[in-house]
């Protein structure tokens, strides 16, 4: 064992300490055995455990085959117009609503509607800005859309099933539609 001084505080500290004695500050050398050992256990024990969860999924032939519905749904265009060119997708397991612009130029003053109908506006949110791009996607949860009461959009009872979008742009006042297909539950 050796004497040291501590990058911190300056003070003698053992080089078998785990810690320095006067201002906590970790020893490194002391546990670098112990966490190169710690780190081969988990690799080991998560490899196992990797290889256990791929051998227990082979089912038995006659078991029948459940497929999963899609995470995220995607909007199709209810108009041909030459509107905004979006593209609209749905996580329903994170309950968010992804909307890229696809033109070469920012929205400003957007309103978003979700399951609006006729003259009843649905659940709506505000968004002052969407830039072009696929980084720059404006990402909305769900539950932050309001209906005229005040009330917020429910995932959990109710499923996104339209999106109206409309956004000044320097072309002027534009929209979007889209419809998302309801999620089908597989047997």
């Amino acid at each position: 064992m050796s004497l040291r001084k501590c990058p911190d505080c300056g003070l003698d500290v053992s080089s078998a300490a785990l810690a320095c004695p006067h201002c906590g500050r970790p020893n490194r050398r002391s546990s670098s055995a112990l966490g190169l050992s710690g780190i081969v256990v988990a690799a080991a024990a998560c490899a196992a455990a990797l290889v256990w969860g791929l051998s227990s999924r082979s089912g038995a032939p006659d078991e029948p085959v459940r497929a999963i519905p899609p995470q995220t749904t995607i909007a199709q265009p209810t108009r041909g117009d030459s509107g905004l060119v979006a593209t609209v997708g749905y996580n329903h397991r994170l309950r968010v609503l992804r909307v890229q612009n696809g033109d070469s130029f920012a929205w400003s003053n957007c309103e978003l509607s979700i399951n609006a109908q006729g003259i009843s506006s649905g659940y709506t949110r505000a968004v002052e800005t969407i830039r072009p791009g696929i980084t720059a996607a404006a990402l909305l949860a769900s539950t932050e859309f309001v209906d005229g009461e005040g009330r917020r959009f429910d995932p959990a009872t109710q499923q996104v099933a339209t999106l109206d979008l409309a956004c000044e742009t320097p072309q002027g006042h534009r929209s979007y539609a889209g419809r998302f297909e309801p999620q089908r539950a597989s047997p």
